[in-house]
């Protein structure tokens, strides 16, 4: 009989899946209200140990005149006990007639490998240093655990440092107003935080205008299932008038994520 149960404990262990959230959702960026920016796309894969996200930009409309651009980003990583430690990012960049490639990893000491190409002759002043890397989560690893401290708290609060293969800057959320948010596929309690950018290091003169980047605004998703919050929208004034990233289409579904004796606990 022992041997019985202990081969079914086996069976379970091998096959009993995990829940996972998984994400679609669509933005459309728009300037002084109402011209068209661009198109971004993301695809995020969550649960409680790992992520997995993408996310893909477009430019369109009058963005077009100026810069045309896309942009594929891509980052993985760990979740423990709601902290986010990213370990691999990688960015594909085509713009103005240019193309850059980023690849990062994180190693379990925390030191960063990135190999961009090409690469870059200034590296600002000061340059990021290597405690600065060590410290820091990328673009996309960064509003993953936003989303996460959002989710699990309901509040907006917290201190976010990233580097982005060249730039280290601290995301900063604060603020927090829960309201109903109806748009893009979404009618739910959401809450709106203010963001903050805050330029560290690897910048030169010609970046200014990145420095500068004003006190803006991001809605986050508040669903009772989950502790992922997704952004809805996000605002920032520019002297021109803003710019709006918000919702156009939202997708969930729940993943069955098959586990294997080797990953059970």
């Amino acid at each position: 009989m022992r041997a019985l149960v202990l081969a079914f404990v086996a069976l379970f262990l091998t096959t009993a899946p995990a829940a996972a959230d998984r994400f679609s959702l669509t933005y459309d960026g728009v300037g002084i209200g109402f011209v068209p920016l661009g198109g971004i796309t993301v695809d995020a894969l969550v649960d409680e140990s790992d992520y997995e996200i993408t996310a893909t930009l477009e430019s369109r409309g009058l963005l077009n005149l100026f810069e045309r651009t896309y942009l594929v980003a891509r980052s993985s990583g760990a979740i423990h006990n709601g902290s986010v430690r990213w370990l691999r990012y990688d960015l594909d960049h085509r713009y103005s007639r240019k193309h850059r490639v980023i690849a990062m990893t994180a190693g379990a000491d925390g030191a960063i490998n990135a190999q961009i190409t090409p690469n870059y002759r200034l590296w600002g002043e000061p340059p990021t240093s290597d405690e600065q890397r060590r410290r820091s989560r990328d673009p996309l690893a960064t509003i993953v655990a936003m989303s996460i401290d959002v989710g699990q708290t309901r509040r907006c609060s917290g201190l976010y440092p990233t580097f982005d293969g060249r730039f280290h800057y601290v995301m900063e959320l604060s603020g927090g107003d829960i309201e109903r948010y109806r748009g893009g596929g979404y009618d739910g309690e959401s809450i709106e935080c203010r963001m903050a950018y805050i330029a560290v290091a690897g910048y030169e003169a010609r970046d200014a205008g990145r420095r500068r980047i004003p006190e803006g605004r991001v809605v986050f998703a508040l669903m009772p299932d989950t502790n992922f919050a997704p952004v809805l929208r996000i605002s920032t004034p520019l002297s021109a008038g803003g710019a709006t990233i918000r919702l156009s289409r939202f997708n969930r579904a729940r993943v069955d994520i098959e586990l294997t004796s080797a990953d059970a606990p």
